[in-house]
């Protein structure tokens, strides 16, 4: 009588475990962390190690490592039998759907036996407008399609490897990617040339992986504080040296944090800095030759605040205790301070304000 896969896993983890060796113990060094008033004590803190580069701290990891594979060594080929089953349900050899952006399509592409996705594009064949039917062509008389990034051969020669943001500039000229081959999520980020590849300009180092291009010529990005706290939005002109590039806002409250985005319209950028309860916005209007931010929504503390724009009006969800199922206001791109309540908070609890979409003839508001 055959034994349940589960039993025979537990009976081989026991008898492994009973092999292995003793498992490793970190020591304690006492450090005393003092905020606020208060002092805490914490033992293990010598474990933090943000460059990834302390020998005391990867030898402990190497060897927590080597003991759990001693440990679960008896049950090594049940795991790599449920691994070639899941990786037997996935299409390896695929393709997301495809994004129309200017000129091209972009997509990306997951090949059999690779670990990374191609960035690939295809020219668009007409010049017609967008339309709930538009498809890519494909087959013998489509446009070549052609690699802009392949991940696959940037990753070689590294033990980690992530790309944390591919954006094409507004003429599909040039490409800026965030790339990251230490795990920290610090990116270094690189410049190229849509169609050869080269790399334009010098990179940028130690930023997050929010970037926008302001126009073809600048990018705006967010580096972070010795704590990995995204706090700083600066200005970079391609070809320009990083040490010259312009803090465009500093925040320097450390219980918030900044994010970036594009809005849907491609006309402005929106920079958030947000803490558990209280968010505000800048805007940069990207037409404009002088870069600056300008306040879209004021830093007023329990207000929650998401911005999006299309046409000549901002619109904006806002939550607070007050209207906790969030409200809808309205306001012109040339004066935030004229705002227009569109959809006002609901009382009931079942009805909340949660995704605004817009498009050149669509607005769409999602509520729960």
């Amino acid at each position: 009588r055959r034994q349940p896969l589960r039993q025979l896993a537990l009976e081989s983890c026991t008898s492994a475990s009973a092999m292995a060796s003793t498992p490793p113990v970190a020591r304690k060094v006492l450090h005393e962390l003092a905020e606020h008033g208060d002092v805490r004590l914490d033992s293990y803190y010598w474990l933090r190690d943000d460059s990834r580069s302390d020998p005391a701290v990867l030898a402990h990891l190497r060897a927590e490592n080597d003991y759990t594979a001693a440990l679960m060594s008896d049950v090594k080929h049940i795991e790599d039998e449920i691994f070639a089953e899941i990786r037997g349900r996935i299409k390896e050899d695929d393709t997301d759907v495809p994004l129309r952006r200017g000129q091209y399509y972009y997509y990306e592409r997951t090949l059999t036996g690779k670990e990374y996705v191609q960035h690939c594009r295809r020219l668009v064949p007409t010049d017609g407008h967008i339309t709930v039917f538009d498809a890519m062509p494909v087959g013998l008389d489509a446009p070549d399609e052609h690699i802009v990034l392949d991940e696959n051969v940037k990753a070689e020669g590294h033990d980690y490897y992530s790309i944390g943001a591919f954006k094409v500039s507004p003429s599909g000229r040039l490409v800026a990617y965030g790339e990251d081959t230490n795990g920290d999520e610090a990116y270094t980020l690189y410049v190229i040339d849509a169609e050869s590849g080269e790399y334009v300009g010098q990179p940028l180092k130690g930023v997050t992986s929010d970037i926008e291009w302001a126009g073809d010529d600048y990018l705006v990005y967010i580096t972070m504080d010795s704590l990995h706290r995204p706090d700083k939005v600066c200005l970079h002109k391609l070809g320009s040296d990083q040490s010259n590039d312009m803090c465009l806002y500093h925040e320097k409250d450390d219980i918030f944090s900044l994010g970036l985005q594009a809005s849907e319209s491609k006309q402005y950028l929106f920079v958030r800095s947000e803490s558990k309860s209280t968010s505000f916005i800048f805007h940069l209007d990207i037409s404009k030759q002088k870069k600056q931010l300008e306040v879209l929504t004021p830093r007023l503390y329990g207000i929650d605040t998401a911005a999006s724009h299309r046409g000549n009006h901002f619109y904006i969800k806002r939550r607070s205790e007050d209207f906790y199922n969030s409200e809808l206001v309205a306001c012109p791109s040339n004066n935030v301070a004229e705002a227009t309540v569109l959809l006002p908070h609901r009382e009931r609890t079942s009805s909340s304000l949660r995704i605004i979409l817009l498009s050149m003839s669509v607005r769409m508001v999602y509520q729960k």
